[in-house]
Parts: structure tokens; C-alpha cells; sequence
């Protein structure tokens, strides 16, 4: 099967690129006839010994050559500086769609109104998919009187990120219930891949090591990773010389991050790193003891980030929300949002007394791992999905139809049940 896959690449500062991608690309060029499509000026070349890997702009980009493969698959997350580009041509060329976040208005509202300068145009789709109550929540929104987090919790804008789609992968159960009940799309849940480790001898952390103990936070640190409430948890323990912070990777608000470390007095225990090669990064979460992994508010995703804490056997703090609340006790400690400084705090006392069992809970996390989270499973999965192209094509003509069929309708009456999208529904349903 010869397939277009059109996400980030290395060295694109992005865990879709250089942990989702690299940990699927073996599986994936044994599988398919490979072409990485990207619209960044530069990427790994090690990735053309597994596939061909062709440039592109959305507004320059070869139809002819686009036709030749069987099926696009579109990686979709929330941060428009990887996906805008990709979500461009995904409207002009229907494929599938890996849906990395269940909720997209971050997305949108940053590509609209940040990066276009088009905040009519942000209105427009709003008042497209959600209505005039979406359009007055969002005018209010755009005069700062919502917040963005209310927003991205009620008018999550999904729909306009798979309105093309033939057919949507997800990594969550929540994602796969609430896609399920809207009838629009074909959907897929498979666990989100992580490459496997070589063996290893899991028993090198429990017990051999003495404070200060080493904690993590990676990523993209925005403002939900609730770095505030972990410098205040620790500012508040009598035992914060037992603990070094070290953060690693693109900061929102470096500033205002700097300034809080100085106003709780962490400057000898919290460090800052920036972005980290993967190699550097690698060594570093094999030298740390705890990872923290909070997220509030979530945005329906699946954590890449977790996957590569589990790959290096480490215990972790998450918060109770979404994907993180359905994880074993056994493999994560979980921090509930409305009680945030006292739950880090009950468990950093609690790896002081236990370090053994936080050191088994990573144990269990890398079993997880292996069991549920192959990337080859994951590959058959996906392209099983895409071996159905026809039928797929086909639901998506009848569900065009449908939409345009519901809106001609809708327009001959005035009844406010009658909406155009109900009857669409209504419609698909008779072509099914």
C-alpha cells in the first residue's frame, strides 16, 4: 500500500515528531510504501533511509503526485505552528485523520486570530458549528470577558479539524466515545505506539540512591502543566532541600517563570534547561527519580510524554483528568486538580519514606508499555483502517450529500428544531 503521511519531523521541537513518529517509522516503512510529506525548511535526513520525504507548501503542493498513493493520513495536534500547514491541505484532500487532541480550539483560535490576523473568520467558524450561543460565547471570548480554557471545554471546534476526513484515529477512549456518538466520522481507538526499550535491570533505582532526589518536568511548558503549583508545593515542604527541579524544554512565559522561582526563594533547587536534544534528554531522565506529567486542563489527549516516562522505567505524578484518571494506580500517582499543592506534597513525603515502591510503580509503567502500546499493533491497526479506503470514500460522499441536503432544507423553514444539521443527520443515516 503506498500511503502520504503528513506530519512534523525531526528535529521539530514536538513529541508527534521525535517520539510518536521515530517510534512508529519501522513498523510503518515495512507496512507501506512511504512518503513523509513536511513544510519544514529542514528535517533528519536519517528519516530518507526509511521513506521518501517530499516539501511542500499547502498553497504549492503536486495534486498529481499527492494522487499516486492509495491514502493521506493527516497528523492533527493542537499547536499550529506543526499542523497548520497540514490541516490546509487535509480540507483540499480528504485522508484519514490521527486526531493527538480531542479538543481543538487552541488550535484554531491561534491560527485565526494569531497567526492570520482573521478574527472574523474565527467567528464565522464558530458561528458555523455551534450556532448564535457559540457566537455570542465567543465574541464575549475575543473581548477577554471568557476565558480560553471555558471555550475550549464547550465549543471545542473538533468537527472543523476532520471536516474533510474519511475516516479519524484516536488514542483515547474518550476521544473514541464522544466522536462515536456524533455520527460523522468513521473512528478508530487504538493506544497511542511508543518504541520499546532494550531490556533492562529495573531494580537500579529503587534504593541506591540518597537525597537530593532528581524530579523532571519536559515538554512544552504551558499553563497547564501547572508548574505554579508545583513550585509552591515545594517551596511549602520542610523537606525541599531533599529535592532538585529540573525543567526542560520551550517555556510559555520564561519571565514570569523565572520571577516566581526567586519570590519562593528555588533558585538553588529548580534549573532551567530549555529545549534538550533527544540523546541529552534521554541521559537525563535515566539519571532523575520522578517525573511530574500534570496537565490541567487536558485537552482529551493521550501523553506522549508518559509513554517516554514509562520507556525509562520512571514513576510519575498526573493529574486525575481524562486519559491520565483511567491509569493504574499501580503505574502513576495521581494528583487531583482542586487539591493540587497537598497531593504533590503527600506524595514527594511519600517517595522520601517508600522510594522502592515509586521505583516499582515506574516497573510497572514500562510493562504497560510493552503490553498495550506496540507501535506495530499500532501500525496494523491503522493501515487495516486505510485498507477500507473504498467504503470509507463512500460514507464521505453520503455524508456530503447529507450536509448539503439538510442545509437546502433547513432553509424552507423557520421551525428552530429544524436545524440543518439534524436533518443532515437524519439523512446520512438512509445512505448508511
Amino acid at each position: 500500500m503506498k500511503i502520504n503521511w503528513f506530519s512534523p519531523l525531526p528535529p521539530a521541537k514536538t513529541s508527534i515528531a521525535d517520539d510518536y513518529l521515530v517510534g512508529i517509522l519501522p513498523a510503518l516503512s515495512r507496512q507501506a510504501e512511504l512518503t513523509l510529506w513536511t513544510d519544514q525548511p529542514g528535517w533528519d535526513p536519517g528519516l530518507e533511509k526509511s521513506a521518501k520525504v517530499r516539501h511542500y507548501k499547502p498553497d504549492q503542493i503536486s495534486w498529481p503526485d499527492l494522487n499516486q498513493a492509495d491514502i493521506n493520513f493527516y497528523n492533527l495536534g493542537n499547536n499550529h505552528i506543526f499542523h497548520a500547514s497540514i490541516w490546509q491541505v487535509s480540507r483540499q484532500h480528504s485522508g484519514i485523520v490521527i486526531l493527538h487532541d480531542l479538543r481543538m480550539h487552541n488550535f484554531f483560535d491561534s491560527l485565526y486570530r494569531a497567526q492570520w490576523r482573521d478574527t472574523n473568520g474565527y467567528l464565522d467558524q464558530i458561528k458555523l458549528h455551534y450556532g448564535e450561543e457559540g457566537l455570542d460565547a465567543a465574541t464575549e471570548f475575543v473581548k477577554g470577558r471568557l476565558s480560553i480554557d471555558f471555550m475550549t471545554e464547550h465549543y471545542p471546534l473538533t468537527p472543523l479539524a476532520l471536516e474533510n476526513s474519511l475516516g479519524v484515529v484516536v488514542h483515547t477512549d474518550e476521544a473514541f466515545e464522544q466522536l462515536q456518538c456524533s455520527k460523522q466520522w468513521p473512528v478508530m481507538f487504538t493506544p497511542l505506539p511508543r518504541s520499546i526499550p532494550p531490556s533492562r535491570n529495573g531494580d537500579e533505582r529503587a534504593g541506591t540512591h540518597s537525597p537530593p532526589y532528581r524530579l523532571i518536568i519536559f515538554g512544552y511548558i504551558g499553563r497547564n502543566r501547572r508548574l505554579n503549583a508545583v513550585l509552591e508545593a515545594l517551596s511549602g515542604m520542610p523537606e525541599r532541600d531533599c529535592f532538585r527541579l529540573d525543567i526542560f524544554g520551550e517555556i510559555a512565559d520564561a519571565r514570569a517563570l523565572r520571577r516566581r522561582i526567586r519570590q519562593l526563594e528555588l533558585g538553588k533547587l529548580v534549573q532551567l534547561h530549555g529545549y534538550a536534544p533527544e540523546d541529552e534528554l534521554n541521559r537525563v531522565l535515566e539519571d532523575s527519580h520522578l517525573a511530574i506529567n500534570l496537565r490541567y486542563p487536558t485537552m482529551g489527549e493521550a501523553s506522549g510524554s508518559q509513554l517516554r516516562i514509562w520507556y525509562h522505567a520512571l514513576p510519575s505524578l498526573v493529574t486525575d483528568v481524562g486519559w491520565y484518571s483511567s491509569l493504574s494506580s499501580d503505574t502513576v500517582a495521581h494528583v487531583r486538580h482542586e487539591h493540587e499543592i497537598a497531593d504533590i506534597q503527600k506524595h514527594l513525603k511519600a517517595f522520601l519514606t517508600e522510594p522502592d515502591r515509586f521505583a516499582k510503580m515506574g516497573e510497572e509503567g514500562l510493562r504497560t508499555l510493552e503490553r498495550i502500546h506496540n507501535p506495530e499493533d499500532y501500525v496494523h491497526n491503522i493501515l487495516e483502517l486505510a485498507r477500507d479506503r473504498r467504503q470509507l470514500a463512500l460514507r464521505k460522499a453520503a455524508r456530503d450529500l447529507a450536509k448539503r441536503a439538510g442545509t437546502a432544507m433547513g432553509s424552507w423553514t423557520s421551525k428552530a428544531d429544524d436545524d440543518p444539521r439534524r436533518i443532515a443527520e437524519h439523512i446520512y443515516e438512509l445512505f448508511r
